[in-house]
């Protein structure tokens, strides 16, 4: 096992089967010395003339459903209009949230990156792939895991709200909205309905939870479902580690991707924007030829073509991982499940926003409930692998082998 801090911490961060906080870890970059408020008037001077940063706003009040990207609307506007309007004050209790969310390093002005390195985390092959995702108090994103990668989260200001789940959590999977990488859950964690609230009782067993405050890092190991919310105004950065095991996925991936192509090719602008992520909009392939040279690519050169340092996971076994917690030089405290008290106040305080005034009514005029199931029974993540499966045993009947 390695000794030094860096390389002690991306073991961890590779072994880990558990989230782990970092508290007030000493990353000093220097884009965080100052105050947010810096941050932003930084932001607003630096970026590039008529390019308004785009925020998503939500109602607070829409809750039927969990919060999605697609009810959003977006505004554009500058970083000290988004504080001067959208934090809360004593006099001042904003009926939306705002967030300019995942957005990629490369879309920043510099001078708002500045010091930020991944190789304290002993990653210094990062490239620049992280994102930073600032927003108001209240803003969220649903419940969900991705494919890819495990999330280093690093917390530059204000707190922020992470409920966790184990991958074999029996939450209900969708990939409605469809977006690559990302598989979301139908629990509505922001807002549940109070006459369900013995329904979310089962998931307690399950739940970890944190609340990060500025300087803390958070580790989610690969496919661990979460909601994450904004306590106060915040701001964190994020980097995926990708992993040699995504690889295998990438086929899966490919798989739902196409069963959703097929489903929303020639359909209504309405249904794609119901069926789609806002970000997966554009990228609908014009042909099955390119979905299945995809395939073909992905069977065939899984790594081919990929220039980013891709790691192994699990080479340590849980005593070495253990004994490296106990023995590196910052302090790693590992989340435990929650209390059942704590976990049924969350819940139940997030059920009092729940209210009878539903602007979120969409999906009756749009899609109906069998064709939603049939997507989402379609892209399960065990009938997915059982065709990867199947494919694969085939292919391994055809060469003879």
């Amino acid at each position: 096992m390695a000794t030094d801090l860096s390389s002690q911490l991306r073991d961890i961060i590779l072994n880990t089967h558990v989230p782990l906080v970092l508290p007030d870890f000493p990353i000093n970059w220097e884009c965080f010395d100052d105050s947010l408020q810096h941050w932003c008037t930084r932001y607003d001077q630096d970026a590039s003339v008529g390019s308004l940063p785009a925020f998503e706003s939500m109602d607070i009040t829409d809750c039927e459903t969990p919060q999605w990207e697609r009810k959003r609307k977006h505004v554009k506007m500058s970083m000290q209009k988004f504080l001067h309007n959208f934090t809360m004050t004593a006099d001042k209790q904003p009926k939306e949230w705002a967030a300019y969310q995942y957005v990629r390093a490369h879309d920043m002005p510099p001078s708002c990156l500045s010091g930020i390195d991944f190789k304290c985390f002993g990653f210094a092959e990062h490239q620049n792939d992280y994102s930073l995702w600032l927003g108001s108090k209240g803003a969220n994103t649903p419940c969900h895991y991705d494919t890819y990668g495990v999330n280093i989260v690093v917390q530059a200001y204000g707190s922020k709200s992470w409920l966790l789940f184990p991958p074999e959590t029996p939450l209900q999977s969708t990939r409605i909205p469809y977006e690559e990488s990302s598989v979301y859950c139908l629990e509505n964690f922001y807002a549940p309905a109070p006459d369900k609230l013995q329904y979310y009782e089962q998931f307690q067993e399950h739940a970890y939870h944190c609340l990060l405050q500025p300087g803390d890092v958070l580790i989610v190991p690969r496919q661990w479902w979460h909601y994450v919310e904004a306590v106060s105004t915040s701001l964190s950065v994020n980097y995926w580690v990708p992993l040699k095991s995504d690889l295998d996925l990438t086929f899966d991936e490919l798989l739902v991707k196409h069963v959703v192509e097929s489903f929303v090719k020639g359909e209504s602008y309405q249904l794609k924007q119901y069926l789609l992520n806002p970000n997966q909009l554009g990228e609908i392939a014009e042909s099955t030829s390119s979905l299945f040279s995809q395939f073909e690519h992905a069977v065939l050169k899984p790594s081919l073509d990929n220039k980013r340092k891709l790691w192994d996971t699990d080479y340590l076994t849980e005593s070495e991982v253990l004994e490296l917690l106990r023995s590196v030089r910052v302090r790693v405290r590992a989340l435990d499940v929650m209390p059942k008290e704590a976990y049924t106040q969350l819940i139940t305080d997030n059920a009092k926003r729940h209210t009878q005034d539903r602007p979120g009514r969409e999906k009756d005029a749009i899609i109906s409930s069998t064709l939603e199931q049939l997507i989402n029974s379609m892209c399960a993540p065990r009938c997915i692998a059982s065709i990867k499966q199947e494919f694969f045993r085939r292919m391994k009947q055809m060469n003879g082998s």
